[in-house]
C-alpha cells in the first residue's frame, strides 16, 4: 500500500521523529495527569473534611443538649452548671481535637458565658460578643478561657451574637428560657470558609 504525502506530512507534524520533541511531549502529559491528580485530590479531601465539621456540629448538638437536661433534671444552681459546661466543652474540644476555630455560649437571660478556641489565629479583637442589639460587641480577650457577660440591663438577655473575622460574619441565637447552649464551628479550606452553628445542626 502505498502512503500518501499528506499522510506523511500529518503523521511527521503531530508524531516527530524527533526524539527530544517526544519527550517534552511525554513530559506535558505527565504534568498535566499529575496536576489534575493533586487537584481532584485535594477537592475531595476538603469535601470530606466539610462532611466530618458538619457531622462534628451535629454531635455536639446532641450531646450539649443532653448535658443541659441533665444539669436541669439535678436542679444545678448557676456556679454549679458553668462547672459542669466548662467540663463538658473541655471534653468535646480534646475529643475532636484540631478542628478549626470553635466559640461556645452558655448561659441564661441574666448571665452569658463564652470560650473561644482557635486553631486558625485571627486576633483576639476580630471575635466578639454581643448581647442584644444595642449594645457594644464585647471582645473574647483571652482564648481557652471561660469569660462573663452579665446582662447590659435589668430586662436580661434575649440575643446573643458572635461576631468573627475582620468581614464581621455574625452569628446570632435567641435564647430560650432556662439554659441555653449555642456553637460556631469555624474552619478554612484553602480559600473557602466553612461554619457550622448550632441553628445548622
Amino acid at each position: 500500500m502505498k502512503i500518501k504525502k499528506r499522510d506523511c506530512l500529518f503523521r511527521d507534524k503531530f508524531f516527530p521523529k524527533n526524539n527530544k520533541g517526544q519527550f517534552f511531549l511525554i513530559a506535558a502529559i505527565i504534568i498535566i495527569v499529575v496536576t489534575v491528580g493533586v487537584i481532584t485530590i485535594t477537592n475531595y479531601t476538603e469535601e470530606k473534611e466539610a462532611v466530618k465539621l458538619y457531622d462534628l456540629g451535629e454531635e455536639l448538638g446532641i450531646e450539649s443538649q443532653r448535658v443541659l437536661d441533665h444539669g436541669t433534671y439535678r436542679q444545678l444552681d448557676e456556679g454549679e452548671m458553668k462547672t459542669l459546661m466548662e467540663n463538658f466543652i473541655q471534653n468535646y474540644v480534646d475529643y475532636i481535637g484540631e478542628t478549626g476555630n470553635l466559640y461556645f455560649v452558655f448561659g441564661n437571660f441574666n448571665r452569658i458565658y463564652a470560650v473561644g478556641y482557635q486553631q486558625v489565629e485571627l486576633g483576639q479583637e476580630d471575635v466578639c460578643i454581643k448581647l442584644d442589639e444595642e449594645s457594644e460587641c464585647q471582645s473574647l480577650t483571652t482564648m481557652e478561657e471561660t469569660q462573663e457577660f452579665p446582662a447590659p440591663t435589668s430586662e436580661g438577655i434575649s440575643i446573643v451574637t458572635i461576631i468573627i473575622g475582620e468581614e464581621g460574619n455574625a452569628y446570632t441565637f435567641k435564647l430560650k428560657e432556662g439554659e441555653n447552649f449555642y456553637f460556631v464551628i469555624w474552619q478554612k479550606f484553602g480559600g473557602e470558609k466553612v461554619v457550622i452553628t448550632s441553628d445548622d445542626v
